[in-house]
């Protein structure tokens, strides 16, 4: 991978974006909060990486980082994208600027836990340079008991997901989804 943007990988992504800066040539880390990305930093030992503070609920912001990123780096290969709801049209600028490039590129869309199931299943249409990679995350059953999933298994599931090119992934389980913590 040469060319890779990760919205949202400051948290329970970190593990799956310290893979990704050791195997790419270039990572864009993009988090709304300066502080969460500057703890990053030390965990690196290449310097192929940027950290990017940005508001991506901002959509003029969201789609000028996105053109000057492309044209400082050249065409993007993978977006980690973690994006939460408050920002309802991120994707879709995110899917607007890089229809544009010739080369194909991969989407890791990541869903989190949602009160409602079909929130976190709903098809999405993509662009036809696009594979889109659907991940789920969901919770893990211990006995009679539930618990979320820890970061270490949020950011494995992810790396598998980007590793093998799958196209759908649930880290967890999403049933029965009445017994969810």
């Amino acid at each position: 991978m040469k060319h890779v943007i990760i919205f949202g990988g400051t948290g329970m992504l970190a593990g799956a974006t310290k893979w990704l800066a050791e195997n790419a040539e270039h990572i864009s880390i993009v988090g709304r909060n300066k502080y969460r990305l500057e703890r990053l930093r030390p965990e690196h030992v290449k310097n192929n990486f940027e950290l990017v503070t940005l508001d991506y609920r901002d959509n003029v912001a969201l789609k000028e980082f996105l053109q000057r990123t492309i044209q400082t780096y050249g065409p993007v290969d993978l977006v980690v994208s973690w994006i939460h709801s408050v920002a309802p049209d991120a994707l879709s600028i995110i899917f607007g600027e890089l229809q544009q490039q010739k080369k194909p590129w991969q989407l890791v869309h990541i869903k989190g836990s949602s009160h409602d199931l079909s929130a976190i299943t709903d098809e999405i249409t993509v662009p036809k340079n696009c594979l889109y990679c659907d991940v789920q995350l969901g919770f893990k059953m211990e006995g009679s008991f539930s618990r979320w999933l820890t970061h270490e298994e949020i950011s494995n599931g992810v790396i598998s997901s980007i590793y093998y090119n799958k196209r759908k992934t649930v880290i967890g389980t999403l049933h029965p989804w009445s017994k969810r913590p």
